[in-house]
Formats: C-alpha cells, sequence, structure tokens
C-alpha cells in the first residue's frame, strides 16, 4: 500500500447513492444525466491530536503560556485549528479540565490558571465555547480532555481560587508526591467529578469527553536516610497513596478486603458511571479513554513494563469489554522496531474479540513528540500509521489514531505535519461510524438556488443532520471534499466559482453518510 492511499478503509454507510430533484431549480439533475461522474467514496479513519495547555517542560500546545490576553489566546487557537485542518486532521482533543480547574465557563469549577496565570481569574471569554465553534467551523470534531481526579499541579501550588476543590472540599484532597490528588475512594468526590464532565456534554456542543491515563497517580518514591551499622545510608522506597480513611469507611465497612481491587472498583464505577451519564445525557456525544498502553505486564505473553492494572489501578481491559467506552486510544508509545514488539503485539491485542467483543474502536496514541526530539527517524510515524491501517484491512475495525501532541506535529518548523500531509493524509478521511449508538443515515437533502452559486440546503427528512459532505467536481475532473457544519434547518452553501457540479449529503449524528443530492450541474 502506498503512503497516501487510505480508500481500502471506506466505510460504506448508506444506501446506494440517488439524486434528488427540487422544481423549479433546473440546476438540480436526475441521476441518469450524471451517471458518469457521481463523487467517489470518502475514507474513514479516526486521526486526531491531543492539545493542552501543560507543558513538558518545554512545548505547550494552547495556550502556549498563561496570561495571554484574550485576542491572542483566541488568534492562537484558531492557528492551530487551521493547522489541523492543513495537515488533514478531523478532530482535536482539548484539555479542558488539567487539575481540578476549568478552561470553560463552569458554575462549581474556577477558571483555570493556564489562561490567566492565576486559578480563578475570568478570561474575559469563555475558550471551550470558542474553541467548539471554531473547530466545528473548519470541519473539525472537538472532544472535550479531563484529568477528573488530578487536584492540584506543582506549578500552581498555593495560589488556587477560593471555589478550587482544594480548598471547598479538603476531606477529598490526598497529598501525594508533588501534587495534590482527589481520593476516588470518596464517592462523594466520584460524583462531583461526574458532575463536572455531564455538566459540559449538557452545555456545550462538544462531539466527545475523552479521559487519559491518570486515575489514581503513577507509583512515586522517596529516599529516606538511615543508620544501619553505624553507617548512614540511603534507602528508596514507594510513597503509598495516602486514603487509609476512605478504604476504612467505603473498603473494609462495605466488605472488601484487598485494598487493591477496592481501587480498581472505584475507578471502574466511575467509567461505568459517565458512560451511562454521558449517552443519557446526548447518546451520540462519544466517550474516548486513553489508558497506558500495557493493561498487565506479562500481558500479551513477552511484553512486560509498567503494569497499569496493579500501579494506578486502571483495569481498562474491563471498560473495552463491557462496553463502557466508544473508543479507546492505548498509548503506544513505542518505536516499530523496539523492544518486545510492543507497538505491534499491542495493537493486535487489544483489538482481539477477548479484550473487545463489542466491537469498539480501538485507536492507538502515538509518540508523535518523539520526532519532535529527534529520538525517531523522519519516516517512523507515517510507518505507524500505515502498519495500524494494513492490520485492519479487510476486517470491521476501522483505522485511527491519536497525536500527541500539537507542538509535536508543528515541530522541525512543521515538518512533520506537512510529511503527513503530503504523504498518509493526502486523501481526505470522515470520522468513522459508530453503529453501536443506533444512528441513521439522513435522507437526500433538499436543495433550491437562491442566486449566483449560493444554495439553501435542507435536510430530507426528521433524522438529524450534524454535517454537510460538500464535495465538488473540478475543471479537471477531480473532486475536492470539505465538512461543513450544519445548522437547525436549513443552511446556505456558497460555493464561490465552482466551475462543476456539486454533491451534498447528509452526516448524522453518529457518523452515518446519507445519500447525496447533486446541484449545479
Amino acid at each position: 500500500m502506498s503512503a497516501g492511499t487510505v480508500s481500502f478503509f471506506a466505510q460504506p454507510t448508506a444506501p446506494a447513492p440517488t439524486t434528488t430533484m427540487t422544481p423549479p431549480d433546473t440546476s438540480i439533475r436526475p441521476a441518469a444525466a450524471v451517471s458518469m461522474v457521481l463523487p467517489p467514496p470518502v475514507a474513514r479513519e479516526f486521526r486526531a491530536v491531543w492539545i493542552s495547555p501543560v507543558g513538558d517542560g518545554t512545548h505547550a500546545d494552547w495556550p502556549s503560556s498563561p496570561g495571554l490576553s484574550p485576542d491572542a489566546q483566541r488568534a492562537e487557537l484558531c492557528a492551530l485549528l487551521d493547522r489541523a485542518k492543513a495537515i488533514g486532521l478531523n478532530a482535536v482533543i482539548l484539555h479542558v479540565r488539567p487539575a481540578g480547574d476549568a478552561l470553560y465557563a463552569s458554575p462549581n469549577m474556577p477558571w483555570s490558571a493556564f489562561l490567566t496565570g492565576a486559578s480563578g481569574k475570568d478570561p474575559g471569554y469563555d475558550p471551550l465555547a470558542f474553541a467548539v465553534r471554531e473547530a466545528h467551523a473548519r470541519g473539525l470534531q472537538l472532544h472535550a480532555w479531563f484529568n477528573p481526579f488530578r487536584a492540584m499541579l506543582p506549578v500552581f501550588a498555593g495560589k488556587a481560587a477560593s471555589n478550587h476543590v482544594t480548598r471547598t472540599h479538603p476531606e477529598w484532597i490526598r497529598r501525594y508526591g508533588t501534587q495534590l490528588w482527589i481520593d476516588p475512594g470518596d464517592p462523594n468526590a466520584r460524583r462531583a467529578v461526574l458532575a463536572a464532565i455531564v455538566d459540559v456534554v449538557k452545555r456545550y456542543d462538544v462531539d466527545g469527553v475523552h479521559l487519559d491515563d491518570y486515575f489514581y497517580p503513577y507509583r512515586e518514591s522517596e529516599h529516606i536516610k538511615k543508620r544501619v551499622h553505624r553507617h548512614r545510608v540511603t534507602i528508596t522506597r514507594d510513597i503509598q497513596f495516602p486514603d487509609d480513611k476512605t478504604w476504612r469507611r467505603y473498603g473494609k465497612r462495605t466488605g472488601w478486603t484487598d485494598r487493591n481491587d477496592w481501587r480498581r472498583d472505584n475507578v471502574n464505577e466511575f467509567i461505568h458511571s459517565l458512560y451511562t451519564q454521558v449517552k443519557a445525557a446526548k447518546p451520540w456525544v462519544l466517550v474516548g479513554i486513553s489508558p497506558f498502553g500495557i493493561w498487565k505486564s506479562g500481558t500479551p505473553a513477552g511484553i512486560t513494563g509498567l503494569d497499569a492494572y496493579s500501579e494506578i489501578y486502571a483495569d481498562s481491559r474491563l471498560w473495552l469489554m463491557q462496553g463502557w467506552l466508544d473508543y479507546l486510544a492505548p498509548q503506544l508509545y513505542w518505536p516499530l522496531d523496539g523492544a518486545q514488539n510492543r507497538f505491534v503485539e499491542l495493537d493486535h491485542w487489544w483489538r482481539e474479540s477477548a479484550q473487545n467483543p463489542r466491537g469498539r474502536y480501538v485507536w492507538p496514541g502515538l509518540a508523535t513528540f518523539s520526532m519532535q526530539s529527534g529520538r525517531w527517524s523522519s519516516g517512523e510515524i507515517t510507518s505507524q500509521i500505515t502498519t495500524l491501517r494494513d492490520g485492519r484491512s479487510g476486517s470491521v475495525d476501522m483505522p485511527g489514531h491519536v497525536h500527541f501532541r500539537m507542538s509535536a506535529l508543528n515541530g522541525d518548523g512543521g515538518l512533520v505535519g506537512s510529511g503527513l500531509r503530503d504523504g498518509v493524509y493526502a486523501q481526505p478521511a470522515l470520522v468513522p461510524v459508530f453503529p453501536w449508538l443506533g444512528g441513521k443515515p439522513p435522507s437526500a437533502p433538499n436543495a433550491s438556488a437562491v442566486g449566483g452559486r449560493r444554495y439553501v440546503v435542507i435536510p430530507g427528512d426528521t433524522v438529524p443532520v450534524v454535517w454537510w459532505l460538500v464535495q465538488q467536481r473540478t475543471s479537471d475532473g477531480s473532486w475536492t471534499t470539505a465538512l461543513r457544519r450544519a445548522s437547525v434547518g436549513s443552511d446556505t452553501l456558497d460555493v464561490g466559482a465552482a466551475v462543476g457540479g456539486i454533491s451534498v449529503r447528509g452526516i448524522g449524528r453518529s457518523g452515518e453518510a446519507g445519500a447525496f443530492t447533486l446541484i449545479g450541474w
């Protein structure tokens, strides 16, 4: 397969294409007249990137630094979204809750200090509302990314606003190493975090909610100096998460005998409730989770490493098996030629029916940041994307992946992203359909000319249309593809100085593509 070829995973989601006629608009032609110029199918692949204000030492994505003016922040974000679209992505995963705060107008949480430099300070606009609007205007999905239980990062320690969780509910807070955490073992804390996420689903037009790998914290260690046989020695030991109180009250008292099993159950209950409540609020909003790539060290055979099941109490295999998510993005941050063949083996293992009996999508997280640092060769990410596609070819699995992070795609003067644009992203792709969500494809839309090259497009039935897929035939016989966010009711499409015909079809809430209407012939 050549790097730019992706048509083999086009995902049919609608009956055979048809055209419609809406008299008296004579520019809309019957199918027989245009049978030789039907629009080509559009490939399906999830192409996403994480965007975060939390830097990794040198690189924050957005905002690039706290305290920028609202206009500067908006300009930065628009530039990133323009870049994402230009590269060929179709989704962005925006960090909106890094640590008990909000990059949106929250009734219960303070404005993030990543916006203004001060916790609780109003930035003068709603960043999430702006981001949703601007992403959709560019044909990009926007998934809101939450860290549910991280309460405070060291950079802002001691500077929390009066309505920050560390001050409103100190009984939920545990200090662990250099950070503060909300204790997942307290059911009241879990309910409050869950309510904050569902609040965003209800109030914002987000396409998905997203969690990463942080539930209980990754294990930290401390150095203890002791005197042994008249000699002072330094001993390194793991720091235990300080949840004795919640363990006694909500664990042992309710019949649990193993604290580790109880901790995993706390996270499992949270994940199950999240999926249930998101779907109750808006069934079409996606739930995605990005766990550490290895579930248990030694599983599958020959793959060893950090054990997320035991260390951070994340039973991500259970979540996938139970269907408590719509897509899993395991962080496969290893090169193709790395030790134990982890990238290929783990991608295959996560997709096996034993782990994934409900057929949820597995779209790995990619360590694109390793290109930025120069640790990997220039073709590594392209090869990984090609490997993921090849592994799903001929199956019902749909391809997809998520880049960590946006600053990495802009690395090397933009060469990383441009290489993808000109190679594996040379053909556009739509986000795949989620058939288990029960959506229906819209009927072919009705269209009528309103002057010049402007057309009013109306859904052909009562099935909600989220996007208009607009394909335009150019003078050389090729087709361009664009997504336009649909409004409630009708939309006016201005096709400018088009030289060929135009195909318009609706995309439903779960990604189903309807039949098309041809206009402008």
